[in-house]
């Protein structure tokens, strides 16, 4: 089943009945929203649709029902306690309720951070890696070859048994600290320099701290994006979430702080 919905005057969709519920319980249709879906005379607005039996081919939409804002799921709003205009089920309600209490993100509350500041973001990581990682390189040349000096002709002069020594030990190297940076950074502040700067958090989907088995994943799930000519990081630019692919392997959101 398909929905259709007016935004700004702008028709969007079609969304599917999973998307469009997420969409009520994130707040994005509202009650006076119009809507549409196959089988309707017309545009309605939800609150009229949500109390109305739905088309012949879709579920029946309960006017006594409502989407709990934890887990996404239809309830009778006997069962259920609304906050702030926010249903939520009993079921999930000490959990709602304990989020609010630790100042953690509920669904529907992120700003998500749009392909622009995530760019600069990882630009300003690029730059602070690449002085990082040439201050280890130019150690590890001065220890082989008896000079920092590893660039262009001086590198070739050397023989190919040092140059392959050298190459071992640096690539390896510049992985490591790729990965410890990402530790570091996530682990306590939620984002890495560059993020901080551009005013971002990385995030589980429900606002919880990464892991730091998930953010070495995040960051081998970068490659992934960047294998396929990048295509990866430019699915950021059409999700609604803001999400790149490796953002979707390891259900991670890039967020704007508050």
């Amino acid at each position: 089943m398909q929905w259709y919905y007016a935004n700004d005057g702008q028709r969007q969709g079609p969304v599917s009945q999973e998307d469009f519920e997420r969409l009520v319980r994130d707040g994005v249709i509202r009650e006076n929203t119009l809507v549409w879906t196959s089988g309707m005379p017309d545009w309605r607005p939800y609150a009229s649709v949500a109390g109305s039996p739905a088309p012949a081919d879709g579920p029946q939409v309960d006017a006594d029902t409502a989407i709990c804002a934890v887990s996404g799921k239809r309830y009778p709003k006997r069962e259920m306690v609304q906050y702030e205009g926010k249903w939520i089920s009993a079921e999930h309600r000490d959990e709602y309720f304990q989020r609010l209490r630790e100042g953690v993100a509920q669904p529907g509350q992120f700003e998500y951070g749009g392909f622009g500041l995530r760019f600069v973001a990882k630009f300003i990581d690029g730059i602070v890696l690449f002085l990082a990682g040439l201050a280890v390189n130019m150690t590890v040349a001065a220890i082989l070859f008896g000079t920092p000096n590893y660039f262009g002709r001086a590198l070739m002069a050397v023989s190919a048994h040092q140059r392959l020594v050298f190459q071992a030990i640096t690539i390896p190297s510049g992985m490591v600290l790729a990965i410890a940076y990402a530790c570091f950074f996530i682990s306590r502040w939620d984002a890495t320099p560059g993020k901080m700067v551009m005013g971002l958090k990385i995030v589980r989907s429900d606002g919880a701290k990464l892991s730091i088995g998930r953010i070495v994943g995040r960051y081998f799930a970068e490659w992934v994006s960047g294998i396929i000519l990048f295509i990866g990081y430019l699915m950021v630019i059409f999700d609604d979430e803001r999400r790149a692919l490796h953002d979707r392997i390891c259900d991670t959101r890039v967020i704007k702080e508050k």
